[in-house]
């Protein structure tokens, strides 16, 4: 196995573990014996547990910028393609709720980083979204993008939802919220359209389980 391999394989071991029980509590001793690893062959890979964190949050940066060029390419209905934007940006603050809480709490300088990447990612597949879809006179001409987008990166950035038992019911929330929102957004022509269309999407998104 290769350096470059060995390091991974610790990111993506480290990530799980803070995922499920928060970085400040799992420590870097913790990781190596997970991994069969000496604490040697770890420090030497990342010096410190903050390196170490940093590179797992690339882990989530990765997987979040992926998420979204998948579905740029997959959903070619500009609404319902926000509707899944959203939906994702949500479910990965959900996913590793735990670890970002802990973060955020103990590592403010990591943790800026990561926002600011977060939101670049996200406003970025949002706007070109939305654009598309003022274009096409789905939304209001008068709705301001870039506020808009603004306001919803402020909504995710955020939602804590780190005590939710209930991952499903919160998801159903959140989506029930999100198609209330998108469709305040639409122009007259565009709402008709969009309620005759709300079962499709909402069966193609999962929304109804």
């Amino acid at each position: 196995m290769t350096v470059e391999e060995t390091k991974d394989k610790i990111v993506k071991a480290a990530t799980e573990l803070y995922m499920l029980d928060g970085c400040k509590r799992v420590t870097m001793d913790q990781i190596a014996a997970h991994l069969h690893i000496s604490k040697r062959t770890l420090y030497v890979l990342f010096a410190t547990k903050e390196k170490l964190l940093s590179a797992c949050l690339k882990e989530v940066h990765k997987e979040i910028h992926d998420n979204i060029h998948k579905l740029s390419l997959q959903v070619d209905e500009p609404m319902l393609l926000t509707l899944f934007l959203m939906r994702n940006s949500v479910s990965i603050k959900h996913k590793y709720g735990m670890m970002l809480y802990d973060i955020d709490r103990y590592y403010p300088e990591i943790s800026g980083t990561f926002h600011q990447i977060h939101a670049d990612c996200f406003r970025t597949g949002l706007l070109d979204t939305l654009r598309i879809a003022q274009s096409k006179n789905i939304i209001r001409p008068s709705v301001n993008l870039e506020e808009l987008s603004e306001m919803m990166i402020h909504l995710i950035q955020n939602n804590h939802s780190l005590n939710v038992e209930n991952k499903s019911d919160y998801m159903r929330k959140v989506n029930e919220a999100a198609f209330i929102f998108i469709r305040g957004l639409m122009t007259t022509e565009a709402i008709q359209k969009y309620d005759e269309n709300e079962g499709r999407f909402r069966e193609l998104t999962n929304l109804n389980v």
